[in-house]
């Protein structure tokens, strides 16, 4: 069981009022069982209780409340598609309390080669991203190729010198401005996609305006990782999950879709430190995907 000693380690009486807050809303005793720790970042924590479970984000900055204002925004989502809905903000305590999404990542479905699970995904996502077609949630901000170049070039500066000389060079030509035109994940994943009733969406903390590309884009370099750390082909499954997409009217620019997806690529390379991952994919979307 993890301590609720607050999104900075401080212990002590916030680490006391986030339990107490917690058992008004999960029910007492509370256990707490620690999902994921960013050091001076963000922990995430599932909070288990008499009533319900719940997730519980706590910051190490006062980013608390703009995240909760972007969960909040985004709770109308088309049939089939779910988002955690906020359940207590707490810019005081750094924390934000959201409902626990139902579902199994979909890596499971990726490596067991369940090819219907893997297009229903790509259209849960289509349809999401058409849902919010042109419409821009007012604590969204656009998040242009600049902003995701600095992300990169972050992420550069922390890698190891020899690979983040070819990230940089990789991403020489990468920079070609793009239309904002609907709401992005901007960090979506494998992980971050849960397969049950319905698919549920998840670490929806950078929502932002993008490029639906952006999204895939990610969400295909991830694929990538994925195989390359599994040692399996999951080409096939990648196609899948475009073929539910494809669904969908305005569908992705080819272009704009391998950008992205190098883009995603150049920014694992140094995070997990994978060289491969600079090179330029060997598989893109197909041609008839190409928007007019």
């Amino acid at each position: 069981m993890a301590a609720a000693d607050g999104g900075d380690g401080g212990g002590g009486r916030a680490g006391v009022r986030v339990i107490g807050r917690l058992e008004q809303i999960v029910g007492s005793p509370v256990e707490l069982e620690e999902l994921a720790n960013r050091p001076g970042d963000h922990r995430t924590l599932r909070a288990s209780g008499s009533v319900r479970t719940a997730i519980v984000k706590l910051y190490t900055s006062d980013r608390a409340a703009m995240v909760a204002a972007r969960f909040g925004a985004l709770g109308a989502v088309p049939p089939g598609v779910t988002v955690p809905r906020v359940l207590s903000s707490e810019p005081e305590l750094h924390m934000v309390v959201l409902s626990e999404v139902q579902g199994e990542p979909l890596t499971g479905a990726l490596l067991e080669r369940d090819a219907a699970a893997c297009r229903s995904a790509g259209a849960a996502v289509g349809s999401w991203h058409r849902s919010w077609r042109r419409r821009a949630p007012s604590p969204l901000r656009p998040h242009g190729v600049n902003r995701e170049l600095e992300t990169l070039h972050r992420c550069a500066d922390a890698a190891a010198p020899r690979l983040a000389d070819a990230v940089r060079r990789a991403a020489a030509d990468l920079s070609e401005p793009w239309a904002c035109t609907t709401v992005v994940h901007r960090n979506l994943t494998d992980a971050r996609i849960l397969m049950g009733e319905r698919v549920g969406l998840i670490g929806l903390d950078h929502a932002a305006l993008g490029p639906p590309e952006l999204d895939m884009g990610s969400l295909l370099a991830h694929i990538d990782l994925l195989s390359l750390r599994s040692g399996r082909d999951l080409a096939e499954m990648r196609e899948e999950i475009l073929l539910g997409y494809q669904g969908f009217e305005d569908n992705l620019d080819e272009e704009l879709l391998d950008r992205c997806r190098r883009l995603a690529r150049l920014r694992l390379a140094c995070i997990h430190d994978e060289p491969g991952l600079t090179h330029r994919p060997n598989h893109q979307s197909r041609p008839v995907w190409v928007r007019g």
